[in-house]
Formats: structure tokens, sequence, C-alpha cells
């Protein structure tokens, strides 16, 4: 058990449950193909070696991917000027599916913090899709996780 299970932990775990189903049905998209690590590990594996090197659950802050299971961010403040404007506050973004062969395939990205850059986050500005798969590989090379790197992808996996 997390916590104790009071009134308060039990209605605040409905709203997220609530909220979380609610983006699904309004803010779901397909997975991409494109730029992709493939894992030598289970969720359980992924999720606590990059939540040792600062990745936290990020499901309230994003599109929903169909089907994805995995959904973490690590946010960083680095002063960055893009098209004339400086921002501070970025984020490595990284969707995760667990495969048949109980693999993991991760899709990352770095974009703007959705919470401090609102509208220049949804419109992509500074989004660099290798320069967040080159993040994530670095926490993975950190864990010692062992993974595939693809250069194209497809949603779905091989």
């Amino acid at each position: 058990m997390s916590h104790p299970t009071t009134i308060g932990h039990a209605l605040w775990d409905a709203l997220r449950t609530f909220y979380r189903d609610f983006r699904r049905a309004v803010a779901t998209k397909q997975e991409h193909s494109g730029p992709a690590l493939v894992v030598s590990g289970d969720f359980d594996e992924v999720q606590a070696a990059l939540g040792r090197q600062h990745f936290a659950p990020n499901w309230e802050f994003s599109y929903n991917k169909r089907g994805e299971d995995l959904n973490l961010a690590r946010i960083t403040y680095e002063r960055r000027e893009v098209g004339h404007h400086e921002y501070g506050w970025w984020q490595t973004h990284v969707r995760g599916w667990a495969q048949d062969n109980g693999s993991m395939r991760l899709r990352a990205h770095w974009e703007l913090e959705p919470t401090e850059n609102d509208q220049d986050h949804i419109d992509g500005i500074g989004l660099d899709v290798p320069a967040g798969v080159d993040q994530t590989a670095r926490a993975l090379d950190a864990e010692d996780v062992a993974y595939q790197r693809y250069d194209n992808l497809p949603a779905g996996g091989e």
C-alpha cells in the first residue's frame, strides 16, 4: 500500500483517474514513426532505471499516444534562445510501449516544459527529437541498461 486509505486520498485518486481517462478521450493521437530506442527490459525495469535518472510520471501534461504504457519527463532549467525569444524550462519527454517480446519501445524528444510555456509548447517551438533520444540514451547508459537505437522505427515497432 503506498499510502493510508482516507477519504482525502480516495477522492484524489478518483479525480486523477477521471482526469487521465478524460485526457485519453479528448487528447489522443497515434504513435509516430521515427527515432526510437528498444530497451532489453520490461516496464518495471525501464521505469525504475529512468526514475533513478530523475524522470517522473508525465501523464497529466501530455497528449495520450494510443497504447502507451510509459510516460515520463525530466525537467531541466537551461537558458536557450529560439526565434528571438529566450526560454528557461525544458523537458526530455519519453513515451514507452511494452512489446510482446518483453522489451520496451521508447520514443523521446526535447521540448519546452508545458506548464511554463503552454502555447509555445503546443506549437512545437524548440522541439528536438534527436536531442531527446540522445538524452534518454545517456540516462539508460548511466544505469547500464541495454538498448538498440533505431533511426526510423515504424509505429508499433518492427
